[in-house]
């Protein structure tokens, strides 16, 4: 299993239209994507203007084929509302709650 976080912040008073367009297109193109175990948009109680999107995967060749495709798509969809450019970080999973993304885990 894979993981994979964006960190996004939005330019000052563009919070909450950043956080509909994530959840209005990001998320739906998202549950479309083979591949795709989960994924989750958090938004912090005291900011706002900044999201973290973390997507799971079966694998990271799943995760990159998002990425470079629909991925970068979407990116230049919300990229107006950002402040600076989106931080991504990758991450191997090696342990969840998700009885499937477990065993998974536990099958390497």
């Amino acid at each position: 299993m894979f993981a994979r976080m964006i960190q996004l912040v939005a330019k000052p008073g563009r919070g909450k239209e950043l956080q509909k367009t994530m959840n209005d297109r990001a998320l739906q193109t998202l549950k479309e994507q083979p591949g795709l175990v989960e994924a989750i948009l958090l938004v912090p109680e005291t900011e706002q203007d900044q999201l973290v999107g973390i997507s799971i995967w079966n694998s990271k060749s799943d995760a990159d084929r998002f990425t470079q495709g629909q991925g970068e798509q979407l990116k230049e969809f919300y990229k107006p509302l950002l402040q600076a450019e989106p931080i991504i970080r990758s991450f191997s999973v090696e342990s969840s709650t998700n009885r499937e993304a477990a065993s998974r885990a536990a099958a390497r």
